[in-house]
């Protein structure tokens, strides 16, 4: 994410996302009741029944939409921000649709009444990891084969490969052959230039894909770690963000650091130890100060309880972290009401 602009006194901060990783960060930043100003396409309007029956022509303008709902569709790399139209050439108060896509960037402004600190945050937080590198897994057995993405919005699923074998064993060497060729080539086009390749899956299926692919396109296995897990497919990714070995590759990718996060709550619940969760409960004990890092998910903080949980945090000090409830760990914390929280002692 790049900031071009920043004027909190008037309330408008002009950003240019880069990846999927910032339309996910936009998502919890953009909210109903904003005005975002941005280049989009439109039909032009029609001035006679003459014109109106020929086929409409969509031009490009900037206008300045006031939000009304915005949905992030997970697998189209896409954000939807819906509203009436407040600036622009034409059709004032007509609604409109912004569709702030992944492969096709542009700048676009948001202008608030009053910025949140976890929004704030959120800007600053995706600035600093603008440049980290993403992870592609490859999670395989002699079965099957499953590719898939580690952003910092959540594991994305990418593919699924057959291997083709028949019975306990390959036809022929030709078979694994084409098997792994197959993988690499979906791992070619999904893989980024400084991105880590970790391969995980039970067996030791995993050590002769890795052999291979070493041998036959050592580039594109030059960062690459192979991990030990007890399934294949989705379930090895999950697997391995759970062991920690993600953590020694990217210390800083927010699904790992949430999954961390939200295992520590766990412990802590657990063990009866320094642990609140539900709403009224971690109230509680933030008005006690006893709170040392509110856990609240992205979907509680956007309305007034969440925001109360927030004040009460920053006011008494503690740290907190907005919990993503799209990957596992969300999931999780959602099962709970919403929120956790991790004390400095018990009250």
């Amino acid at each position: 994410m790049k900031v071009i602009f920043r004027d909190l006194k008037h309330g408008e901060i002009k950003l240019m996302p880069e990846n999927l990783d910032d339309i996910w960060h936009l998502y919890n930043i953009v909210e109903e009741g904003d005005l975002i100003r941005a280049v989009t396409f439109r039909t032009d309007e029609q001035k006679d029944d003459k014109i109106r029956s020929k086929k409409a022509e969509k031009k490009r303008m900037k206008l300045g939409i006031r939000v009304s709902e915005v949905k992030f569709h997970e697998f189209s790399d896409r954000l939807r921000i819906h509203g009436t139209i407040e600036e622009g050439p034409q059709d004032l108060k007509s609604f409109h649709t912004l569709n702030i896509d992944a492969d096709k960037m542009d700048k676009l402004s948001i202008i608030k009444e009053q910025w949140k600190d976890y929004q704030l945050q959120r800007i600053d937080e995706a600035v600093k990891l603008s440049k980290q590198a993403i992870l592609t897994f490859v999670s395989l057995d002699d079965d099957s084969a499953t590719i898939a993405v580690l952003r910092q919005s959540g594991v994305q699923w990418i593919a699924d490969i057959d291997s083709k074998r028949s019975g306990k064993m390959y036809e022929s060497k030709n078979t694994e052959n084409e098997y792994f060729g197959e993988i690499i080539s979906v791992v070619r086009t999904n893989k980024t230039k400084d991105s880590s390749l970790v391969v995980v899956g039970p067996g030791f299926t995993k050590e002769h894909f890795l052999k291979y692919g070493r041998e036959k396109e050592p580039q594109l296995f030059e960062k690459c770690v192979v991990h030990g897990v007890g399934n294949s497919g989705m379930n090895g990714v999950q697997e391995a963000i759970k062991t920690g070995i993600i953590g020694q590759i990217t210390k800083e990718n927010r699904v790992v650091f949430e999954t961390s996060l939200v295992e520590k709550l766990f412990e802590e619940i657990k063990k009866n130890g320094l642990a609140a969760y539900g709403e009224e409960e971690v109230k509680n004990a933030l008005l006690n100060g006893a709170v040392e890092r509110l856990l609240i998910t992205d979907i509680l903080i956007r309305n007034e309880r969440g925001e109360e949980l927030l004040r009460l945090a920053k006011q008494n000090n503690s740290e907190f972290t907005i919990i993503n409830t799209m990957h596992e760990a969300g999931k999780i914390i959602e099962g709970i009401g919403g929120v956790g929280a991790l004390l400095r002692f018990k009250f």
